[in-house]
């Protein structure tokens, strides 16, 4: 859904020496804010590895939002 509202499926922004995860979400809030982005309750992976906010970036990162999912 996010792809939808970015009309993108992929989002390069430039990082520096301490560039991190949430600094990356923060990016893509301000860019895009039709998408609504629940840090606490998003898994978020960095190269299909989970990872938490604070993981310092590196040069080619692939930074992934994986929503919750809900059922019963």
């Amino acid at each position: 859904m996010h792809g939808v509202i970015a009309d993108t499926d992929r989002i390069q922004m430039p990082i520096t020496h301490n560039t991190t995860v949430d600094d990356a979400i923060d990016y893509v809030i301000k860019k895009y804010p039709g998408i609504t982005i629940d840090k606490e309750s998003s898994f978020i992976a960095v190269n299909h590895e989970i990872a938490p906010l604070i993981k310092v970036l590196q040069a080619n990162d692939i930074v992934s939002l994986l929503p919750p999912i809900g059922g019963g």
